[in-house]
C-alpha cells in the first residue's frame, strides 16, 4: 500500500529514504500534471536529500527545499544545526529553490489571489 487517503489528502507510506522509490508517486505526480514540488521532512541527509535528488533527476524544473521545514539529530561528528546547514546549501546551488517557511507561504498566497 502506498498511500492513506482522507479527506481528498493522501499520504505517502515508503520503505526506503528516496520517496520515489518504489512507491506511486512519480506516476501520481504525472496523472495531477504537478510541475511543483514543495520538499520537507526528516532526516536532512538521508530521506529529504534523497528525495531532492531524484525529483531534480527526473527533470521537475522547479521545486522547493523548505529551508526550516526538514530537521536532523546530533551526529557523532556534527550538530544537526550544521547537518541542516550544509545541505540547504548544497542543495540550493545544485538541486532545489530553498526558501524559508514564511516566504513560501506568502508566495503562494499571492499566486492564490492574483
Amino acid at each position: 500500500m502506498d498511500y492513506i487517503y482522507g479527506n481528498n489528502n493522501k499520504v505517502l507510506i515508503k520503505d526506503f529514504p528516496d520517496s520515489f522509490l518504489k512507491t506511486h508517486l512519480q506516476q501520481q505526480l504525472v496523472d495531477n500534471q504537478v510541475g511543483r514540488i514543495i520538499i520537507t521532512g526528516i532526516q536532512s541527509e538521508i530521506c529529504v536529500d534523497a528525495t531532492c535528488r531524484r525529483a531534480f533527476i527526473l527533470g521537475y524544473d522547479v521545486f522547493i527545499l523548505v529551508e526550516d521545514g526538514h530537521s536532523t539529530c546530533d551526529s557523532d561528528i556534527l550538530k544537526a544545526c550544521q547537518i541542516i546547514h550544509h545541505y540547504n546549501t548544497i542543495h540550493d546551488q545544485w538541486f532545489a529553490k530553498v526558501k524559508k517557511t514564511k516566504i513560501l507561504v506568502f508566495s503562494i498566497i499571492s499566486c492564490l489571489f492574483s
